[in-house]
């Protein structure tokens, strides 16, 4: 298991909501923080980090207008 850095974008929060999740490999938080995003309509993106660097930074409008 990997530990993952997550910074939760809300639009009602004034700052990012910090995070740790645990899981099996990069593409799997990918799937589950995407799934997220698409079901709240508050959450504007999520970055995803693994020992200090960005793996990926999913934001909502794209996805949206896709």
């Amino acid at each position: 298991m990997k530990a993952y850095g997550i910074l939760i974008h809300d639009t009602r929060a004034a700052a990012p909501i910090e995070l740790t999740a645990e899981m099996a490999h990069d593409q799997r938080v990918t799937e589950f923080f995407s799934e997220r995003l698409d079901n709240s309509p508050h959450l504007a993106s999520i970055e995803v980090w693994l020992d200090g660097v960005k793996l990926r930074h999913l934001w909502a409008e794209l996805r949206r207008a896709a």
